[in-house]
């Protein structure tokens, strides 16, 4: 007997030590299967995996596998995986390269207002893009990046018609290829946490531009965390192309650094000072100061290697206690770039307090706790070589070399346009193992690397798609009122009858091992798979009626 059942039997005799009839052990029985009840709902409310039981809308897991679903367009996996997605993201197919960011912005736009893009009674729309959250969620959050990214290939590859996993043997750098409008478009993918770099095999890049190939899209996807909680929040999709015309830029470029982006702006000293709105902030310190002085509050220039920074407010003007005028600094005119409004540069002199200037002050953007945030840009900062500068393209003079070169195969043409001779030529001397460039003379181990700054401030940002467990379960919960409460309980009590089946047959209740405590889980299991059994056929009765009726 399990330890659970003999308490319960000391417990209940303690009670009532002169009574032992039919009364009494009904009643004990039912004491017990209570308890039990109890004892299993709480060790199945600890497995892995019941929270995903919780939500209002069970539906079975399909795996999107690499070689029946991303290698075999044609396989009955595949079939059965794209009648799931085939809903996603309306109807975008894509004639041209932009199908994928096309098809994931609509995904990705779809789940930022759940209650209002389900407000349709569209029953095939809704399963489709539960399933994907399904899927997505499983492997974004179950599984480390490596992993997520292999499974993710499979899954992105299915989403468009005819896309194909390319398999690791080939030694090829994309890992899906996708045939909007017949013709081929190789996609790299990645799954990155926040700091994540993106990189790989230079010799391999170049290999594929000197084989004749376009571009090479790469569709990063990055994990942001909540700061306290450390947890997974949401999901931001970036993409960018890679071309002959930008290769340079992406790969082994210039140091870029952040900027504060400026704008112009009027400024009238004395409504400044008095703090009216659409001035630029002027703060006056103490007359009392030695001396007393006028501050501005904007994007300083300069500081090292010609970085811009937002630096403390510089003085704008330094009281002359002999003449009693404002007299203007020149450093912070010059940094400010102060103006007349004809045009006219101001760089020393008295500052005519109630005169009109035109200044160049930082731009800010609604957003954050604050209520305004600075605008930032991102700029290239010819002349400062990086480490994949050095390591790819020979520092410096190297890559001055091979964007020279470039410039004379005529790689770009006038009109803006790629020369597709020029650029195979260009990348076949580049990838050359003898006198190409240096990472391509030290072999296939030598790595580009494509730090978060870069792709963040420079790729096309798709869209971000929250995993929050309450957002996920939200969404289902939405998902669950608007379609049919029969269609419901037919996938619910299907994933019910999944796991009672499991835990009946998967009991160890061979030969002598079985305990009363597995003896007892077994038949509860076995039972309530029987009770499913014949809530899932009423259910799928009715649904499919009800379907057939419209």
């Amino acid at each position: 007997m399990s330890s659970d059942f003999n308490q319960i039997v000391e417990n209940h005799f303690k009670k009532k030590r002169n009574i032992f009839g039919f009364e009494s052990i009904a009643q004990l029985i039912e004491e017990m299967m209570r308890e039990e009840t109890s004892l299993t709902e709480k060790r199945r409310a600890a497995e892995p995996g019941a929270q995903q039981r919780k939500r209002a809308l069970r539906l079975p897991n399909i795996i999107p596998t690499e070689i029946t679903v991303g290698q075999r367009p044609n396989s009955e996996d595949r079939a059965i995986f794209e009648l799931w997605m085939s809903n996603l993201g309306g109807d975008i197919h894509g004639s041209d390269q932009a199908a994928v960011s096309e098809k994931l912005k609509a995904i990705t736009d779809f789940f930022d207002h759940p209650e209002q893009n389900l407000k349709e009674d569209n029953i095939p729309e809704m399963l489709s893009y539960c399933m994907f959250l399904n899927q997505f969620v499983w492997m974004i959050r179950e599984f480390n990046a490596s992993v997520a990214g292999f499974l993710w290939e499979p899954f992105l590859a299915s989403l468009f018609e005819g896309g194909v996993q390319v398999p690791t043997s080939e030694g090829d750098i994309a890992d899906i290829k996708i045939f909007p409008g017949g013709e081929e478009n190789p996609i790299s993918l990645k799954i990155l946490n926040e700091v994540g770099i993106v990189k790989g095999s230079f010799s391999d890049l170049l290999g594929h531009f000197a084989d004749g190939g376009k571009e090479m899209r790469y569709v990063v996807l990055v994990k942001d965390y909540t700061k306290k909680e450390k947890k997974m929040s949401q999901v931001v999709f970036y993409e960018f192309n890679i071309t002959a015309a930008n290769f340079m830029e992406w790969i082994g470029s210039w140091a870029h650094t952040e900027t504060i982006e400026t704008k112009e702006q009027g400024l009238v000293p004395a409504l400044a000072l008095q703090g009216a709105r659409r001035q630029p902030k002027l703060t006056q310190t103490s007359m009392k100061a030695k001396p007393p002085r006028i501050h501005i509050r904007h994007a300083k220039t300069g500081g090292q290697e010609g970085r811009q920074v937002y630096g403390d407010e510089p003085v704008l003007a330094k009281l002359d206690k002999e003449t009693g005028e404002w007299m203007i600094v020149p450093e912070t005119a010059a940094e400010i770039n102060l103006r007349t409004k004809a045009g006219q540069e101001v760089r020393e002199g008295p500052l005519d307090l109630e005169g009109s200037y035109v200044v160049d002050v930082a731009a800010h953007g609604r957003g954050g706790r604050g209520g305004s945030t600075l605008r930032r840009g991102y700029e290239a900062m010819p002349g400062m070589e990086t480490k994949d500068t050095r390591q790819l393209w020979g520092g410096e003079k190297g890559f001055k070399e091979w964007m020279a070169r470039a410039g004379e195969l005529g790689v770009v043409k006038d009109d803006g346009t790629i020369d597709p001779a020029a650029a195979q030529q260009f990348f076949i001397e580049a990838a050359d193992p003898a006198t190409g460039a240096a990472g391509a003379r030290k072999g296939s181990s030598e790595q580009f690397h494509i730090s978060p700054a870069h792709y963040k401030n420079k790729a096309n940002r798709i869209g971000a798609l929250r995993v929050t467990v309450q957002s996920v379960e939200n969404f289902f919960e939405v998902a669950a009122k608007k379609i049919n409460d029969d269609l419901v309980k037919m996938f619910n009590k299907l994933a019910d009858l999944t796991d009672n089946i499991g835990r009946f047959f998967l009991a160890d209740c061979g030969g002598d091992k079985c305990t009363d405590e597995d003896a007892a889980n077994r038949t509860s299991a076995g039972t309530a798979a029987i009770s499913d059994s014949g809530e899932l056929a009423a259910a799928v009765n009715n649904s499919v009626q009800r379907m057939q009726e419209k």
